[in-house]
């Protein structure tokens, strides 16, 4: 918009400055969002949506008996075409008119059901992906409750629930692969130690200590202090005892390669 002065018998206003502050002075209509997305299934078509927001218009402006012929002004619809759409409301249950009043209580509830029929839904798909975990997580206490311990610490290092392929996992890694569950926790360890969350790179790290034919805890540290002063010492630097962040990237060089 041009900025220009306008005189008004003899007083200057600036244009858009006036226009700004009437336009948020004017105040606003709200929309509910569930009102559009549900709109289509309550079969409101175009026009039946634009006389709500028209009233919803009314009503905010204090006004809540607008007139058909107030609804043709605002909208630029035949007053017939309105009265149509009223009708159609009214017989449809969204509507109520008395004394002249309009009532949208039935559209509110109409959208309060389907808004119900949605969250239902929402809620029995969540429990039927719920339903393999626990599951799963069933059969392991079932087997013994250090399986049961593991599913905890893991969920709690991790900070959100097992997958049903995890909790299997865990299980494999026990009863299959024959891990004690002090190496699958030092495994856990390290990986939570890199910022690392998934089962992926914990099954890295015991399949090295598999390889290596490691099975306690302190066989595990006699390994990785020998290969950090291999390293160290190809890079001709006295084996002193690292910092947190030379153990972080220990576990790095030792795992990720």
């Amino acid at each position: 918009m041009r900025e220009r002065m306008v005189s008004v018998e003899g007083y200057g206003f600036h244009i858009p400055a006036l226009f700004s502050k009437d336009f948020f002075m004017a105040g606003f209509t709200l929309i509910p969002n569930l009102l559009m997305k549900y709109s289509a299934r309550i079969s409101l078509g175009s026009l039946d949506l634009l006389v709500v927001l028209a009233l919803f218009y009314f009503q905010q402006q204090g006004n809540d008996a607008p007139a058909p012929e107030a609804f043709s002004r605002l909208l630029d619809v035949p007053e017939n075409q309105v009265k149509v759409v009223l009708e159609s409301l009214v017989a449809r249950g969204l509507l109520k008119i008395e004394g002249g009043r309009f009532d949208l209580s039935g559209l509110f509830e109409k959208i309060a059901d389907l808004w119900a029929e949605e969250k239902v839904q929402a809620l029995q798909e969540m429990r039927k992906e719920a339903a393999p975990t626990a599951q799963v997580r069933t059969a392991g206490r079932a087997q013994t409750p250090l399986l049961s311990n593991l599913f905890r610490i893991f969920e709690q290092e991790f900070g959100r629930p097992l997958t049903p392929m995890e909790c299997t996992q865990i299980i494999c890694w026990y009863k299959d692969e024959g891990y004690s569950e002090e190496l699958i926790l030092e495994a856990l360890k390290r990986a939570v130690m890199r910022g690392i969350f998934n089962l992926n790179y914990v099954d890295r790290i015991l399949s090295r200590w598999a390889r290596n034919n490691l099975r306690t805890t302190q066989e595990v540290n006699q390994y990785e202090e020998r290969y950090f002063a291999q390293r160290q010492a190809r890079k001709g630097k006295p084996n002193l005892e690292g910092t947190k962040e030379d153990k972080e990237e220990k576990y790095k060089d030792l795992y990720l390669t």
